[in-house]
């Protein structure tokens, strides 16, 4: 018996691996990290949407709110480039599909540092060319870089809010009849499809339906934009 328990111990220590939320990864500790950081941000979120239904955007509660979401991200942020500089992109391997989306999740907010959304696009396309990380995670951080760069976005994942036409209207995309196939390849429902998804559920920046849970590809999170619109931004 004591030499299987040391045989067990030998492996899993040479190998590294551990479970983590049912899934056998090289990086635990990581993972756990990851998922901390990401989840104070998306909870700091979700007090704000529902903040959005009692008190106006312009309002000093809102106001102090943003300002704890910016406080996180700045820590999110300095925590992500630490990880990526020393261990490239946290994949499946390293930290789990779990933390791996999350991480991913965390950039995806992280307009403020567009150079570090493109190292990580850079670090993570390697990682879903070996299935070690999402494809439509992919896609939405391609499409969230090229709208900060105000080109043309690829897959159409990226939409705002039109205040005067009361609608979600995608940002340009460089070839709007192959939009569909390329979202298709990915699992993603056709534009029009998601657009009226979105339209159904909110206006703005708001739920129209608070105590439905919208899937996870239509949260959305917005920022001023020109012309009397409401840029909004999809994960």
């Amino acid at each position: 018996m004591k030499n299987i328990l040391f045989s067990l111990v030998i492996l899993f220590s040479l190998t590294g691996l551990t479970a983590q939320n049912n899934e056998l990864v090289t990086m635990p500790e990581l993972a756990q990290k990851i998922t901390y950081l990401s989840d104070k941000y998306e909870g700091i979120r979700d007090q704000k949407n529902e903040m959005l239904l009692k008190f106006k955007a312009t309002s000093q509660e809102i106001k102090d709110i943003d300002a704890r979401l910016a406080d996180q991200m700045g820590i999110n942020y300095a925590a992500a480039k630490k990880i990526v500089d020393a261990n490239g992109f946290p994949n499946h391997d390293m930290v789990g599909e779990t933390a791996t989306h999350k991480f991913w999740m965390m950039v995806q907010h992280m307009d403020a540092y567009p150079d570090f959304q493109m190292q990580v696009l850079r670090n993570m396309a390697g990682a879903v060319d070996q299935n070690k990380a999402s494809a439509k995670d992919f896609a939405y951080l391609t499409d969230r870089v090229l709208v900060n760069q105000q080109r043309p976005q690829h897959y159409g994942t990226q939409v705002y809010y039109d205040k005067e036409e009361k609608t979600y209207k995608p940002h340009p995309v460089d070839d709007i009849n192959r939009t569909n196939e390329r979202r298709a390849e990915l699992g993603l429902p056709a534009l029009d499809d998601f657009l009226a998804n979105t339209n159904e559920k909110y206006e703005g920046a708001i739920k129209q339906q608070p105590t439905k849970q919208a899937p996870q590809f239509e949260r959305i999170q917005s920022a001023d934009a020109p012309n009397g619109s409401r840029r909004v931004r999809n994960h």
